[in-house]
């Protein structure tokens, strides 16, 4: 069961995801994205697609040096927004797979054409 520490958990991680200061790294699974905290720490976020966009589950999940999980949201929490989750997921992706300065490049191409 979560509890409200664990949507502030969410809560920061979302404002600092989207201030660009969690450092979302890609791993061999391409929905999911982790980012080392302090050391000590890791976050990952996914997304499970199911047989509907509707179905589509977002997890973020919080866990220690010993890889033992110490809490999860998903968007199925009362108090987590769906948008706000998977907005967390859009952003971790952006940021992990550089898809910005990617745009920004392919854009330098367009401009030559």
């Amino acid at each position: 069961m979560a509890t409200d520490k664990d949507v502030r958990f969410f809560e920061e991680v979302l404002t600092k995801t989207r201030a660009g200061k969690i450092p979302w790294e890609p791993t061999a699974n391409p929905s999911l994205f982790a980012a080392p905290l302090a050391g000590k720490f890791t976050l990952t976020i996914s997304e499970s697609i199911g047989d509907s966009y509707t179905n589509t589950e977002y997890e973020l999940i919080l866990k220690d040096s010993d890889a033992r999980q110490l809490t999860g949201i998903t968007n199925f929490h009362p108090n987590v927004s769906v948008v706000d989750i998977r907005d967390l997921y859009e952003s971790a992706r952006r940021k992990a797979l550089n898809v910005d300065a990617k745009i920004d490049s392919v854009l330098g191409e367009l401009e030559k054409l």
